[in-house]
């Protein structure tokens, strides 16, 4: 039994083999810690974590500052390192990066791909049955059916959108994410609000002049010949009408396609993000109208080319393509590896 602590201290700690007591004293050993000037800057290890150890950290330009961080910052997945960016889109970047993470990561956006695709004709049947008749009508208006349709699938976009910013954010994106950190409200009022002026403007300028082009050839009907008159001499008007709406498409999209990727990333409230996406896209407009053109023409020679099953990796490609867009306007974050050329 060992003897108990007296209070004194005699004949304790006199020789460098003493125990405490009855116990024998740790001796040396060749350990490092027992060496003589064991911390000192001028051994070959170090005490601890190295000292450098958090001076490396993400620092300098923050996100929206000028320029891409030299060091990295570290988001949700510690793996993946994120840098801020100098707010200029650099397109073949976003498309780039569209493409590779929707390959490495099929799992998940092939297969949504497909299961999205899935579901939207699904929709388009049950319009059908609901809408469909044994006669042709002679007046286009507004599809209720069609549109109230739409607008479930709407419903979704949030949950999208918000996946895509999560997989600019980290590799470890699964299905698992989904629902995760979403911003519904605010995002689903802005695409709402969006979609509904679109849906005006079809209206006011599409079905109009087709209901137009209508009438003009029921009148003409008396013959053959008097038809294909009055379809020739009409549809060069037509087409010009739609060709001038898809040039106001291309020139005003830049100015908010991205208000609704600042709602689904939690940056603001629907007048914030509204404010924002207006500003930074008009600060990137000419590039945004590049992007808009050349991915356009990507998707639209993937699809053809694979005679329409492409559909099933342009879909991914433009909406992550998209997500990394707004991520390099807005300053930030997107992974370091896909700007290295930026």
């Amino acid at each position: 039994m060992s003897t108990p602590y007296n209070g004194s201290n005699d004949g304790y700690g006199d020789n460098e083999n003493d125990g405490f007591g009855d116990l024998p004293r740790y001796g040396s050993t060749d350990h490092p810690e027992d060496q003589p000037g064991y911390g000192r800057s001028d051994q070959p290890y170090s005490s601890g974590y190295d000292s450098a150890y958090g001076s490396q950290g993400y620092s300098g330009a923050q996100f929206g500052g000028p320029g891409y961080s030299e060091q990295p910052y570290y988001g949700a997945n510690p793996h993946d390192n994120l840098v801020a960016t100098n707010g200029k889109l650099q397109i073949f970047n976003a498309i780039g990066f569209g493409f590779k993470r929707t390959f490495s990561n099929a799992k998940l956006w092939l297969l949504g791909s497909v299961a999205f695709i899935a579901f939207t004709m699904v929709l388009g049947a049950i319009a059908g049955a609901l809408t469909g008749s044994g006669s042709e009508p002679s007046q286009v208006g507004p599809d209720i059916t069609g549109n109230f349709l739409s607008l479930i699938s709407l419903l979704l976009m949030p949950f999208i959108y918000r996946l895509a910013t999560k997989e600019v954010d980290s590799r470890a994106t699964g299905w698992s994410t989904i629902g995760k950190d979403v911003h519904y409200w605010p995002t689903i009022a802005i695409t709402i609000i969006l979609w509904l002026i679109g849906l005006v403007f079809s209206f006011i300028f599409v079905d109009q002049a087709l209901n137009g082009l209508l009438a003009d050839l029921d009148s003409a009907a008396t013959n053959d010949t008097a038809e294909m008159e009055a379809l020739a001499a009409e549809m060069g008007s037509f087409f010009g009408l739609i060709s001038l709406l898809m040039l106001a498409t291309l020139f005003l999209t830049p100015l908010y396609q991205l208000m609704v990727w600042y709602a689904a990333d939690g940056r603001g409230g629907i007048g914030q993000a509204i404010v924002q996406g207006f500003k930074a896209g008009a600060s990137n407009y000419l590039r945004l109208v590049g992007f808009n053109i050349v991915v356009s023409i990507i998707m639209m020679f993937v699809i053809i080319v694979t005679l329409g099953l492409g559909t099933i990796i342009a879909l991914p490609m433009y909406l992550l393509a998209q997500a990394h867009a707004y991520r390099q306007i807005a300053g930030g974050p997107v992974p370091d590896d896909s700007v290295k050329n930026a």
